[in-house]
């Protein structure tokens, strides 16, 4: 009986061993921070149903107020508690508002408009930069005087004051993506195939692919499209390094010298519409159209993997203390900077990128048009090189913000 119980103990001390070592060995995908018992809670606080299905990210002004802006054609202005403070009808439109230094909200309609509201909702101008059904699925710049925005026939800069066009830059811009305004003045978009690179007059400093004399000459003196398609907003990191996604597989490391660094090469689902955000600690994560959630270091490096089980065109965030939300399929997910799973909350699809109020909040807009607000626990906006979409609470696209 005695050699049966040191047996039986044997095989209990055996099997937890294996048991042990199981978990140990589990991706970031399974595991967490402790058991789910211990995982701390997405709790939703409120949600409020807006008009119709809403793309563009969310935008935050300095009084708390979260902007949406949905397929309906109006712009949506809510307060911190979930009640709707005005709405204010510019035209259907898949596009990100911003927020410029006083208060003002920038939007691009579906038609080729685009709109400066005041504060309170009121139109303070309009400006049509394209005559017909135009780009809709990307964001504007704000600078100091102007407001870089894209079309279907090139970069616009637009005067903030009144709306007069002072430029235009390019040959096209690419549907989806994003227009980043460097420190130094830069002013970066894709369009026509490249990564383009133009200062604030408008001049093409470099693009990527290079754009030979000889390319010129064989298509007549017009430029031939390159084929590196941007299709994200593009995020400034350390050492003068851009990061964005292309098509449907690439993710890429671009310098400012106009030379690719490294890419991510993987078989996506769709176009990689989320943009990078890159940490304090200058790691980078990014959701890619096949489905996972990737962090790199600056080298090219994968630190992990996520499998958040679905493809996300929504820019994930990072907050104060290290936390990582992200969604992917129908989830909201906070994640460790090492990739274990804190927490997720079903929030239904979502397209739009989400946006964290500095009390730690997530406000998430999904597909059905529904805003909601969930506590997240973790502290507001980390202070890094480009945290979220568009750097900012208010979707400046502006390094300067940073």
């Amino acid at each position: 009986m005695r050699v049966r119980k040191s047996r039986a103990m044997q095989w209990f001390l055996l099997s937890t061993a294996c048991a042990a070592s199981l978990l140990a060995c589990k991706s970031p995908s399974d595991s967490g921070a402790g058991s789910p018992a211990n995982r701390a809670a997405i709790s939703k606080s409120w949600e409020l149903p807006l008009g119709s299905r809403g793309e563009g990210a969310l935008a935050l002004s300095d009084d708390g107020t979260i902007i949406a802006a949905c397929q309906d054609g109006f712009v949506y202005a809510v307060d911190p508690r979930g009640v709707l403070q005005w709405k204010t009808y510019v035209g259907p439109t898949a596009a990100s508002p911003a927020i410029g230094p006083d208060g003002a909200i920038y939007i691009a309609n579906n038609n080729g408009a685009v709109y400066a509201l005041n504060r309170a909702g009121s139109q303070r101008w309009q400006s049509i930069v394209y005559e017909g059904n135009t780009y809709g699925h990307n964001a504007a710049a704000v600078g100091t005087s102007f407001l870089f925005v894209p079309s279907r026939d090139g970069l616009k800069a637009l005067n903030l004051s009144n709306g007069s066009l002072e430029w235009s830059a390019g040959v096209g811009t690419e549907q989806w993506g994003a227009v980043t305004l460097l420190a130094d003045g830069t002013v970066l978009f894709g369009g026509h195939g490249r990564l383009n690179a133009v200062n604030t007059q408008g001049d093409i400093i470099w693009q990527y692919p290079p754009l030979t004399d000889e390319a010129l000459q064989r298509n007549s003196g017009f430029p031939p499209p390159g084929d590196f398609f941007v299709v994200s907003g593009i995020a400034p990191g350390a050492d003068h390094i851009l990061y964005l996604g292309m098509g449907r597989n690439v993710f890429a490391a671009v310098g400012q010298d106009a030379a690719l660094r490294w890419q991510l090469d993987t078989r996506g689902t769709t176009l990689n519409n989320a943009s990078p955000v890159v940490a304090s600690d200058g790691t980078i994560y990014f959701s890619h159209s096949d489905g996972h959630l990737y962090a790199y270091d600056k080298f090219g490096a994968k630190k992990w993997a996520f499998d958040m089980r679905g493809a996300s065109q929504a820019t994930p965030i990072l907050a104060s203390d290290g936390t990582l939300f992200a969604i992917g399929g129908r989830n909201l997910y906070a994640l460790s900077p090492a990739g274990s799973l804190l927490a997720k909350v079903d929030v239904a699809e979502a397209i739009s990128s989400p946006t964290l109020a500095p009390d730690g909040t997530i406000y998430v807009l999904n597909a059905n048009g529904v805003l909601a607000a969930y506590a997240g626990g973790h502290g507001g906006l980390m202070n890094s090189a480009w945290p979220k979409f568009q750097a900012d609470l208010a979707n400046s696209g502006n390094q300067s913000s940073r």
